[in-house]
């Protein structure tokens, strides 16, 4: 018997509905979670080989996940959840699909949505531990590292933890920062294998991005909000809200424009950027079609 036939279904919704041009840059889908929900399951489409739209997750106590152009369904439970989702308690009310307009046609998108609630889990638990600063060297040398990696946690990489340090180690590397795009869920997945490795460090960090320029955060511990123009979002209020983490806000790959490939690849906010407040710039990102494919399903 699976777990899924065990788990009973609380409720079952399905929303479609156009994403216009005009407006900013994301829709809100509102929905309901009963009491007792233990897992909410988004299936979402975009109907279009000609539309791209972002997906991401909030509950009354704020995010939940970003998945961006995943197409796999968001699950979201009190002990698991699937790739670029947070774990953790269920509160029952109003949550919100966030849809983001990455790409239109002329007249704009349409989405379709299906949410489950159920009353019990259908995903395996995966290892996690609450995060605890360790030293693994403390000698004055240079250390060789990267700070722009993505692991399985972001939608467009399939890169285990694993399979990252053992490529990383065997370049020489003594750490990676974990940039995984607009979320926090690799954080608590990297303390649990943490001590696997005790000459190699992995960082936690974010890619914070925007749909017209992309940003590191090395060193965060919680989501960075990346819906610019949300609720009055700025690329300033990005870069300050790094610094309070006690993280650095690093400019990536500024010149880069590959199109649907990469979209906001380069970054378009020159002029409002507080440049005295960041604290590096990305000048080589690799060989797009060996280095970055490492990492991306082909």
């Amino acid at each position: 018997m699976s777990l899924l036939a065990v788990a009973a279904v609380l409720s079952t919704m399905h929303y479609e509905g156009d994403v216009p041009v005009a407006g900013g840059d994301f829709v809100d889908v509102p929905f309901a979670v009963p009491a007792g929900t233990v897992e909410i399951q988004v299936t979402h489409s975009d109907g279009s080989d000609f539309v791209i739209l972002d997906w991401g997750v909030w509950g009354p106590d704020g995010f939940r996940g970003w998945g961006g152009g995943l197409t796999d369904d968001a699950i979201i439970g009190v002990e698991q959840s699937s790739r670029s989702y947070l774990p953790g308690p269920i509160t029952p009310g109003t949550w919100t699909v966030v849809i983001g307009k990455a790409k239109l046609d002329t007249s704009g998108g349409h989405y379709s949505i299906d949410v489950v609630c159920r009353d019990n889990a259908t995903l395996p638990v995966q290892p996690k531990a609450p995060f605890s600063p360790v030293v693994l060297a403390n000698e004055r040398r240079w250390y060789k590292g990267d700070f722009h990696v993505h692991s399985v946690q972001s939608g467009d990489a399939s890169a285990s933890f694993a399979d990252i340090a053992t490529l990383a180690k065997s370049e020489g590397l003594d750490f990676v920062n974990l940039s995984d795009h607009n979320t926090s869920s690799q954080h608590a997945l990297i303390a649990a294998i943490q001590p696997s490795y005790p000459d190699f460090l992995f960082l936690r960090g974010s890619e914070i991005t925007t749909y017209s320029g992309h940003g590191n955060s090395v060193g965060t511990s919680s989501y960075i909000e990346h819906r610019l123009g949300h609720n009055g979002r700025t690329v300033a209020g990005i870069v300050e809200d790094v610094a309070a983490q006690n993280a650095i806000f690093i400019v990536n790959h500024p010149m880069l424009d590959l199109g649907d490939q990469c979209i906001g690849c380069a970054w378009g906010h020159v002029d409002d950027t507080p440049w005295d407040k960041v604290a590096g710039m990305e000048l080589i990102t690799g060989n797009f079609e060996i280095g970055v494919q490492a990492f991306v399903p082909r």
